[in-house]
This record gives structure tokens, C-alpha cells and sequence, in this order.
């Protein structure tokens, strides 16, 4: 096995997010062995140069599900290999419907992340899911200030609530627009520009790397990892994943919290 992709919430990060130490082991003996540590993640591109930091190792990211393609070196980003934003028209149009909804709105851009929570009273705005964000508190007319700026563009819009019968309809209502959308936690709707998932991601990195999709292996729990588990040769499930994503996988490994991605790598060392 060449090069093992893995998602970091629910699958190498444990439910406090931080990585077990059976993780950061059998990650640095792959990596020593030859072996390409791949972080694919729905979190920004400086939750992965941080994981980086922590494994003490390189490799390369696929940063908010796969819009942000970089190697990393040292814990920095060493080289960014692709990067797909989201078109004006797509922000303003789910921007609308979040509004509409009083879902919060966190917009990724390479530096920052701009949160908008329209419903102060129901919003998440302590969740631990936040920590993955560098976040900057805005208001509607800012973030329409930022669209009108040729400088600022977004990789991925996440949509927050705790009801989760406002992130269906909001889903719903993407649907009616043909706006793709997707789940990176129950309480997490995220967006990308069209056609770009993990799965896409990792295909251009084979690619650029010359790797057989073979000679990988890819670990994941939720929606946002369908793709990218559809198109690995060795795909692998963590215990606590969806129900979906169980079904999908080739192979289920313990769960996110018994370091189930350890178990496996250290199979192929």
C-alpha cells in the first residue's frame, strides 16, 4: 500500500479531537516505510497543516472536502496543488436560503472563515466542531461587501444548526436550485464548488503523484467521504460511521475512539 487517505473528524481524531497515540505511531512508521499520508478533510487547510504538525510528518492535504489540494511540509503548506472556489452566484443564492432558514453560515476562504449566525438564540455558536475554524464573526453586509471583492473567494460554505429538520430543508431547497450539498456531521451541511468532493480530489492527486488508485486505501464516517471511499482500491469504514458510508466501505475497522485507523495500517507495515 502506497498512500492511505483519511478523513479527521470521526475517523483519526478521536471524540475530544485529538489524534490517540496508536494513530500518530502507525502513521509515522507508514510514513518512514515509504508509505503517503493523505489528510482528506472537510476542515479548512489550517486544520490540516496543524494535524501535520502533530504527526510530525509530510505529506498532503485534501482540505475542505477536497477544494483545497496542497503538500505539506513541517506542519506549512509547502505547495498548493489545486484549488477550486465556489462562484458568486452559488454563495449569494445559498446565502438567501440560509438567511431564509436562520441557518449560520461559516464561509471558508484560504485565510479565514466568515460566520454569520442569523438566529443568535438557536444557533451553535460554542460547539466544539468550531475549534477546526479560524473564525471571523460578520454580518450580512459584510459578507456581501466580501462577494463584491475580486480578491475573496470561498472554497466551501458550511451550514450549522442543531435542528436538524432546518439543515433538510435547507438541503431541499439546494436541491430545487441544483446546488450539491453534503453532510460532514449530523449537524453540518457543507457545500463546494460543482463537481468537487474528496473522491475527485484524491483522483487529480493519484494522478499528479502517478499512483494506481490500487495501491490506496482510504478511511472514512460520514457523507462527505462517500466519494473518495467509491474511488479507492482498499476502502475502509469506521465503526461509528453512517450507515451509508458502513454499507459503502469494503471493510468496517473499530471506531474513531479504539484508534481503528491504527488497526489497519499497522496490518500493512
Amino acid at each position: 500500500m502506497k498512500l492511505a487517505a483519511i478523513d479527521l473528524d470521526g475517523t483519526l481524531l478521536n471524540s475530544q479531537g485529538e489524534i490517540p497515540e496508536e494513530n500518530l505511531q502507525a502513521l509515522r512508521k507508514f510514513d518512514a516505510q515509504g508509505g503517503i499520508v493523505v489528510l482528506a478533510t472537510g476542515r479548512s487547510i489550517h486544520s490540516a497543516t496543524e494535524a501535520f504538525a502533530k504527526l510530525a510528518i509530510n505529506g498532503y492535504t485534501l482540505a475542505s472536502n477536497g477544494a483545497y489540494v496542497a503538500r505539506i511540509e513541517q506542519g506549512e503548506i509547502a505547495e498548493v496543488l489545486n484549488g477550486f472556489t465556489i462562484p458568486t452566484a452559488i454563495v449569494e443564492t445559498t446565502f438567501a436560503i440560509a438567511k431564509a432558514e436562520k441557518v449560520t453560515v461559516v464561509a471558508s476562504r484560504a485565510e479565514k472563515d466568515d460566520r454569520i449566525v442569523f438566529d443568535p438564540a438557536s444557533a451553535e455558536v460554542n460547539s466544539p466542531y468550531y475549534a477546526q475554524f479560524k473564525l471571523a464573526d460578520t454580518s450580512p453586509k459584510e459578507l456581501i461587501g466580501h462577494l463584491k471583492n475580486a480578491d475573496i473567494s470561498y472554497f466551501k460554505l458550511a451550514f450549522n444548526s442543531p435542528d436538524v429538520k432546518k439543515l433538510a430543508a435547507l438541503r431541499s431547497a439546494f436541491n430545487v436550485k441544483k446546488i450539491t450539498s453534503t453532510y460532514s456531521a449530523k449537524y453540518w451541511l457543507e457545500v463546494m464548488a460543482d463537481g468537487v468532493n474528496k473522491g475527485a480530489a484524491l483522483k487529480f492527486l493519484l494522478d499528479y503523484l502517478k499512483i494506481a488508485k490500487s495501491e490506496i486505501i482510504a478511511f472514512g464516517d460520514q457523507e462527505n467521504d462517500l466519494e473518495m471511499l467509491q474511488f479507492a482500491g482498499t476502502s475502509i469504514a469506521m465503526e461509528n460511521a453512517v450507515t451509508l458510508i458502513r454499507q459503502t466501505a469494503a471493510k468496517t475497522t473499530s471506531s474513531n475512539d479504539e484508534a481503528g485507523v491504527a488497526a489497519v495500517i499497522n496490518t500493512y507495515l
